[in-house]
């Protein structure tokens, strides 16, 4: 009896491990071009942007990217916080909103 309750108990302990990634959003990191070509009128340049999977017409730019993750295309799992500010920004002939946010968590998506 007792070797099905460690059983038991063991199990419990690694299905409540694998659910880290609870509250992570998936992510793209996009090289948008360097920011301070974005102060040149017809220029694009909004530094390093998230996309996120399951909005893709959502941009958000970090104020705190760690330069491992500053790689365009990487997929990334993140958790933010955000006080709704952004700012306008041109992306490929494009003017964008983009959503100004501080990581709290970064790590790559390796799924």
């Amino acid at each position: 009896m007792r070797k099905y309750l460690l059983g038991a108990a063991m199990l419990m302990v690694v299905a409540v491990g694998c659910k880290k990634d609870k509250g992570l959003k998936n992510a793209i990191v996009i090289d948008s071009g360097d920011i301070a070509v974005g102060t040149i009128p017809g220029k694009d340049g909004c530094g390093f942007l998230l996309q996120l999977e399951e909005d893709p017409s959502k941009k958000l730019r970090p104020t705190n990217m760690p330069s491992n993750f500053t790689h365009n295309g990487l997929k990334v799992k993140i958790k933010y916080d955000s006080n709704g500010e952004g700012e306008i920004c041109q992306i490929q002939d494009k003017y964008d909103f983009i959503e100004i946010i501080q990581l709290t968590k970064i790590e790559r998506n390796l799924d």
